[in-house]
Parts: C-alpha cells; sequence; structure tokens
C-alpha cells in the first residue's frame, strides 16, 4: 500500500507538472498579496499579576500585510507598503515592554531572490542598524504529501518541512511555476500560497497580480551594510555579548540603589 501510495502522488505530480509548463509560457511575473497572523507575545512576558492586569484587555495577535514581486529571473518579499500596521500606542508600548529584557535579535525586513544565480539577499535590521547579508539558496526537506487544497482559484498541494519541534505545511500550487514562497518558505515545484505550523493557518495569500515588475527588484532593497553570513554571525554575537554585560551592569546599579 506504501508503494502504491507514493505511485499515486508521483503520477498527480506529473500531471500537475506537465500543466504548469504551459503555464509558465504565458506568466512572466507578477505580485502576490499575503496576509499573516502575527503573535504580539505579550502572554508570560513577566511573571507578574500586575502585568497580566495591565494586558488584560489588548488583542493578542494581529495581522501583518506583505508582498511577493517576482519574474522568471528574480523575487522580492517584503511588508506591504500600502497596508500599514494600524496599532494602538498603548499596544505599542505594551510590546516594548515585553522585548525591554529580551535579547535583541536581527529583523529580517526583505528578502530578495536571485532565482538564476540560486542566491538570497536578506535585509536586516540589528540595534538599529540594517544590514544586507547575501547567502545560496537552501536546500530545504519538504516531504510531498497527498493532501490537496484550493487557495484563491488554485489547487494547492501539501508539503511538509521539520523546523525544530514544529511542522511547517506548505500549500504550493503547480499551476503557478515558480520555486518561490513568502518569507523564508521556497523550494517547491510551484508558488507557496499558503503556510500552516502544527497544523494552524498564519499565512495565507489573499491575491495575485500577473502584471511583471517593470523595475529591477534588487534595486528595491534598502541600503545596509554588506556582509557575508559568517561576518554578520561573529557581529550579532559580539553585540548581543555587549548587550548582556550592559543589562547585567544595570541590574546590578539597581539592586545597589535599592539596597541603600
Amino acid at each position: 500500500m506504501g508503494d502504491l501510495r507514493k505511485l499515486l502522488i508521483a503520477f498527480t505530480f506529473i500531471l500537475f507538472t506537465s500543466f504548469s509548463n504551459l503555464m509558465a509560457q504565458e506568466i512572466q511575473g507578477g505580485i502576490i498579496t499575503y496576509e499573516q497572523v502575527v503573535d504580539y507575545q505579550l502572554e508570560g512576558a513577566y511573571d507578574d499579576p500586575i502585568w497580566d492586569d495591565y494586558i488584560a484587555e489588548m488583542p493578542r495577535s494581529g495581522k501583518s500585510f506583505f508582498v511577493l514581486a517576482f519574474t522568471k529571473e528574480q523575487a522580492l518579499y517584503s511588508e506591504d507598503p500600502s497596508k500599514p500596521k494600524a496599532i494602538s500606542g498603548e499596544l505599542k508600548t505594551a510590546i516594548y515592554k515585553a522585548n525591554y529584557d529580551k535579547t535583541p535579535q536581527p529583523q529580517v525586513k526583505q528578502r530578495f531572490f536571485d532565482l538564476k544565480a540560486q542566491k538570497i539577499t536578506e535585509q536586516l535590521e540589528f540595534m538599529t542598524r540594517n544590514f544586507q547579508v547575501e547567502s545560496g539558496l537552501e536546500k530545504k526537506a519538504w516531504k510531498l504529501g497527498p493532501k490537496k487544497k484550493k487557495i484563491m482559484d488554485y489547487v494547492c498541494m501539501g508539503a511538509d518541512l521539520e523546523v525544530g519541534k514544529e511542522t511547517i505545511t506548505a500549500w504550493f500550487t503547480p499551476e503557478l511555476p515558480f520555486s518561490i514562497g513568502p518569507d523564508s518558505y521556497y523550494g517547491l515545484p510551484g508558488v507557496i500560497l499558503g503556510l500552516e505550523k502544527n497544523e494552524e493557518v498564519f499565512l495565507l495569500a489573499t491575491s495575485i497580480s500577473f502584471d511583471p515588475p517593470n523595475h529591477d527588484l534588487y534595486s528595491q532593497l534598502e541600503k545596509g551594510r554588506k556582509l557575508t553570513e559568517e561576518e554578520f554571525d561573529l557581529l550579532t554575537k559580539e553585540k548581543i555579548e555587549e548587550f548582556k554585560k550592559e543589562r547585567a551592569a544595570e541590574e546590578n546599579k539597581y539592586s545597589k540603589s535599592k539596597k541603600n
């Protein structure tokens, strides 16, 4: 039965691929809009009933919007500038307080994919500074499954990826045969239109336009200091150690002032 199941999956995939090759001849590029559920991570930020009361009426999650512009040779994933985040001042303050004592982490603002050279350039912000880090496209260990679902007008196939203790399911459509997707997910024989984490949807395509971008997508990357992966990793480690030492000194100073 296991071999038969694999044969059926392979046969279905071949049919999809044959159809998608015809579609690829017509589609030159386009723009996909995604909606992502964002967890504000307020719960449990402090083990203090005062904090629990402070955030009691605040939303625990919200939505962010992103666009994936693509051609046959390039793709650029970034926040949708036409849909700024609608967050109240009170919630912004709560998010800031929840993250105050956390170790700073790089935030990816944009991802540029050079599909021809098989490279990715990430535009990152780290401790108020901007960087561009280039690396090769990682080969991800996707496992194709037999499940299908429809997203907008496209029949999608499911593929699973183990990331730590979590299972990420990508829903991709061979009808759009570009090996791209939102965020850091790519490497399937079709555009990824939806993502689930442990069977819960957290990112979904909401619209597609097939008007190819009329400019070089790399030129749309924000400026930043260019570093290799190794150089950036070393820099972040050094800055994180500095951050920890500064916080430890602050806490020590605060403890002494309370005693006095």
